[in-house]
């Protein structure tokens, strides 16, 4: 049964102890198959379907930090809580390991989809978990860091898996870069994204 917010929610159901014993309007012998399907739809049911990608797990010790707003697809300016590499005042963020295309000056093509996807992950007052890699800062002193949505998708590798964005390292930080490189073989396997309308 779908709950409010689309998700599956297992059904109980009271039935009799014993297998051979019949249900009023159910033929006798019945009953036994009639387990059966409950039991294999009961147990569909109640399986936790995860529909993002997401091969990338929140490492211990990742800071926690709240999104302030969205720049574009592979910016975003964030504000730490606790330890970490970011201060609690808004910090502008580049997301390692992708580059999407550009929607401020000469605008790419699937740059538009790029950042509304970026939105969605990343929205307004979002929590999420941050980690650095080995260079804390780019050239326009923009923190480097790894982001995960607060129920724990790799925000960068997501948008590389659905064709929102291309893997590129900043050297010296490529942590994670072999599952950002399969998820974007993916991708352009399936022509998704970009990777069909772009090229």
């Amino acid at each position: 049964m779908h709950g409010p917010a689309g998700s599956w929610h297992p059904v109980p159901v009271r039935l009799p102890l014993l297998l051979g014993r019949s249900l009023p309007g159910l033929p006798p012998g019945r009953l036994p198959a009639l387990l059966l399907g409950l039991s294999l739809t009961a147990g569909c049911a109640a399986a936790p379907v995860r529909t993002a990608g997401g091969g990338v797990p929140v490492p211990d010790g990742a800071q926690a930090a709240v999104v302030v707003r969205l720049v574009d697809g592979d910016t975003v300016v964030l504000r730490g809580r606790g330890v970490g590499p970011l201060s609690g005042e808004p910090t502008r963020v580049r997301v390692l390991l992708v580059d999407t295309p550009e929607v401020h000056g000469e605008q790419e093509c699937f740059g538009q989809e790029a950042s509304a996807r970026a939105a969605e992950l990343l929205p307004d007052g979002a929590e999420v978990r941050v980690e650095a890699d080995r260079d804390p800062l780019d050239r326009y002193d923009r923190a480097l860091l790894h982001v995960w949505t607060d129920d724990g998708v790799n925000v960068g590798e997501q948008l590389v898996r659905e064709g929102l964005a291309e893997v590129l390292v900043v050297e010296p930080n490529d942590r994670y870069v072999e599952a950002f490189d399969a998820a974007e073989q993916q991708a352009r396997a399936g022509g998704l994204g970009l990777w069909e309308a772009c090229r």
